[in-house]
């Protein structure tokens, strides 16, 4: 299956927003990544999000800071291992 990653926590928030899914977590160079699975649905949401799609500014920054907790705890926790 593809796999769409991205650093961009600003993007994944907005991807989160747009398709309504929670995305896979990775730690790669003590950086934390972000997978969604690739799809159709997914390249519309970039595009959707990259032409400035109206998104509730209230739900954005909450899952900008949800997405922004979850990095780094996981980037901590790798550099536990």
């Amino acid at each position: 299956m593809k796999e769409f990653l991205t650093h961009d926590v600003y993007l994944a928030s907005g991807l989160v927003l747009l398709l309504a899914i929670v995305p896979r977590y990775q730690v790669q160079n003590g950086r934390t990544v972000f997978v969604f699975p690739a799809s159709d649905n997914l390249y519309r949401a970039l595009n959707d999000f990259n032409a400035g799609a109206p998104l509730n500014a209230v739900e954005y920054s909450q899952v900008i800071k949800r997405l922004r907790g979850e990095m780094l705890s996981r980037r901590s926790l790798e550099g536990l291992r």
